[in-house]
């Protein structure tokens, strides 16, 4: 069996629902896996079962650090780098001596996150621009080094790296065949929305909530899941109106959350339309629908591609009115056709984007090298 070596930008016991079940559960059929995970707070290297923590210092000559903590770096494959360049940067320059195929996981454009995120806060972004393109230009040039290319969509690639010129594979958002909810029934009549994840002005939710300050019916509630809790928490109290019918949790645990979104209707997942958020099928999505619950999402080329208006989704612009019209809209419907919607995309994730079927795709990818 080939063996396979991620090298992920996250921090030990850091959940996420990307890397746990595609790296750690369902790519692991085809090839030995091996994780590193990144440590702030220790100084001494761990290996839990092929789980690696490293100190974050060491980041930067991983290979070397891993061989002298009794890793055998030469007997992999196959090393993949997530997000982080300089990392990728080292790996390169090593790659002769440990014969391995490189590969780098692009999951979100996070060069152009820092950049947006500046405009939204109407901050300086002239000089954030430059060091952007620089950034930018540097990345291009180390990706066309490697063996392969992981993006989260073609889309991704065309916008941000449409000079690439190594191989290409999508390894897209996915939904967990083991981890989906049925839609769980409640006595009431009212249509339960929920809103998970973070929140910051890059996201406009201020605008969210006008839309529903804006509803003429009062029949609803909103269930927002976030950890910027003081953030929601400020922006919530601006709705006098509606303050009463907006409940605001944190959820500790991934099947926690999964269990809160089971017993909602609909989950929102509307976001500025601007390229980062356009460029990939956001996971609060994927999560909405492992829950059983259709979502209301953004009106953009690649939504449109994975889910039909008012079939397995309702598709939205980003302004108040369209957001206003489209819950109203959502309210107005059966809670038998709201249950259908969530069946019906869920199912149609389990037969187009499950994490079994990527993980079989990436290792034909990678053996393909």
């Amino acid at each position: 069996m080939k063996k396979f070596l991620y090298i992920t930008d996250r921090e030990e016991y850091s959940e996420h629902n990307f890397i746990g079940p595609l790296f750690e559960k369902y790519l692991p059929d085809f090839m030995a896996v091996d994780i590193v995970y990144f440590s702030k707070y220790k100084s001494y290297f761990e290996n839990k079962n092929g789980h690696f923590i490293v100190p974050i210092h060491e980041k930067k000559d991983i290979l070397k650090y891993l061989t002298e903590n009794g890793v055998d770096v030469f007997a992999y494959d196959y090393v993949v780098v997530r997000n982080i360049h300089d990392v990728l940067e080292n790996i390169l320059a090593s790659k002769g001596i440990y014969n391995i195929k490189v590969g780098y996981r692009l999951s979100f454009p996070k060069i152009t996150v820092a950049l947006e995120r500046a405009k939204a806060e109407q901050g300086s972004t002239l000089i954030k621009s430059i060091d952007a393109k620089l950034k930018t230009h540097a990345k291009l040039k180390l990706i066309n080094q490697c063996d392969i290319f992981l993006p989260t969509s073609k889309r991704m690639q065309e916008v941000y790296y449409p000079e690439v010129t190594t191989k290409i594979h999508v390894v897209p958002s996915a939904i967990d065949p083991s981890r989906v909810h049925s839609k769980i029934s409640r006595d009431d009549e009212k249509i339960v929305f929920t809103y998970i994840g973070t929140l910051s002005k890059l996201r406009n939710f201020e605008l969210i909530l006008e839309a529903f300050n804006s509803l003429k019916s009062e029949n609803w509630e909103l269930l927002i899941s976030t950890v910027d809790e003081d953030y929601a928490q400020n922006c919530v109290k601006e709705f006098v109106k509606i303050k009463d019918k907006i409940k605001i949790i944190k959820s500790d645990t991934k099947d926690e959350l999964l269990d809160e979104l089971a017993h909602c209707d609909v989950g929102v997942a509307l976001l500025p339309d601007i390229d980062i958020f356009r460029t990939s099928v956001h996971l609060k999505i994927i999560d909405y629908y492992t829950s059983g619950i259709p979502a209301l999402i953004s009106n953009n080329e690649l939504n449109n591609t994975v889910f039909e208006n008012d079939k397995d989704a309702w598709i939205c612009d980003f302004d108040q009115k369209s957001i206003t019209n489209k819950l109203e809209e959502i309210i107005a419907n059966p809670k038998d056709k709201i249950r259908e919607m969530g069946k019906s995309g869920q199912q149609k994730l389990l037969d187009t984007r499950n994490y079994q079927d990527v993980a079989k795709n990436l290792a034909k990818a990678m053996e393909e090298l």
